[in-house]
C-alpha cells in the first residue's frame, strides 16, 4: 500500500506590515482629499445661497421700484424707524385718469371721467394731491377723498367741499403701503390702511418682502417743474459671511 503525501495548500494574504502600510497610505490620501472635497462643497453651497440671495434682493427691488413709480404723486415719504431713513410711505394708486367735471351742490360730489375708461371701484381718490403732507391728512385732507361708489365713468366722492384740479387729472387710490425693516433683518411690506393712520398697527397686511436684510436707506428728492421726483435705494443684504450692496433709483411722477 502507498501512501500519497499531500502538498501543504499555498495561502495567500497581507502581513501585519503590509496592512499598517495601506491604512496610512488611505489615511493620508483621505487626509489631502478631504479638504478639498468639504470647501468644494461648502463654496458651492454658499454661492448657491448667494445667487438665491441676490435674486431676492433684485425681485425685492423690482417690486417696489414698480409700486413707487405708480404711487399718488407728492404721496411719498421717509421715514426712520430702527435705523436712519430705513421707512417709506407713499399712496398705492391703481388708475390713473381726466375728468371733465365735478358736479352736485353737496356731498356725494359726482365725477366724470372722459377718457372712455371705466374707473375700478377702490376706497379712496387723490385728486391735486401736491404734498405728502396733505396726503395723509386724511380724513381732513384737503385732496384724498373716500369713494362712495362707482358706476361706469362716474366716481361719488365724499368730501367736505367740491374738489377741484387745475390739470383735472384723479388718481383711484387703494389705501397707503410701507415698507420697513425690522429689528431681525426683515423688509416687511405693510399694506390693507387708510393714509393717516400708523402702519405699524394699523396696516392689515404684514408681508415679508425680503430678509437677511443688513440695513437698507431711501433717500428721496422731491420733484420740481421740470424734473420728475428721484428716489435712491440703498439695499444691503448678508449670506455666507459676506456682505452685498445694490443701489437703484426711481423716478416717480409727481404732477397731481
Amino acid at each position: 500500500m502507498f501512501l500519497q503525501q499531500s502538498k501543504p495548500t499555498s495561502k495567500n494574504g497581507f502581513t501585519l506590515i503590509e496592512l499598517v502600510i495601506s491604512i496610512v497610505l488611505v489615511g493620508i490620501i483621505a487626509g489631502i482629499l478631504a479638504p478639498i472635497i468639504f470647501y468644494g462643497a461648502e463654496g458651492f453651497r454658499q454661492q448657491v445661497a448667494r445667487k438665491e440671495l441676490v435674486s431676492q434682493a433684485r425681485l425685492a427691488l423690482e417690486r417696489m421700484s414698480r409700486e413707487m413709480r405708480e404711487s399718488v404723486p407728492n404721496s411719498v415719504r421717509v421715514s426712520t424707524t430702527n435705523a436712519a431713513n430705513d421707512t417709506i410711505e407713499f399712496g398705492r394708486a391703481v388708475f390713473f385718469s381726466h375728468y371733465n367735471s365735478i358736479t352736485g351742490g353737496s356731498a356725494p360730489y359726482t365725477l366724470n371721467d372722459d377718457t372712455g375708461l371705466a374707473p375700478p371701484s377702490t376706497s379712496f381718490i387723490a385728486i391735486y394731491n401736491v404734498s405728502p403732507d396733505d396726503f395723509y391728512a386724511y380724513p381732513a385732507s384737503p385732496s384724498t377723498f373716500q369713494v362712495a361708489g362707482v358706476a361706469g365713468n362716474q366716481v361719488s366722492i365724499n368730501s367736505a367741499s367740491k374738489p377741484h384740479s387745475s390739470t383735472k387729472r384723479y388718481q383711484m387710490c387703494t389705501g397707503a403701503v410701507t415698507y420697513s425693516r425690522n429689528t431681525s433683518g426683515e423688509l416687511i411690506r405693510y399694506s390693507g390702511y387708510d393714509p393717516g393712520q400708523v402702519h405699524g398697527t394699523s396696516a392689515t397686511d404684514q408681508d415679508i418682502l425680503i430678509d437677511h436684510v443688513s440695513s437698507i436707506q431711501f433717500q428721496y428728492t422731491a420733484g420740481t417743474l421740470s424734473n420728475t421726483a428721484l428716489l435712491s435705494i440703498l439695499l444691503q443684504v448678508s449670506a455666507g459671511g459676506e456682505s452685498m450692496n445694490f443701489h437703484q433709483e426711481v423716478h416717480i411722477r409727481n404732477v397731481p
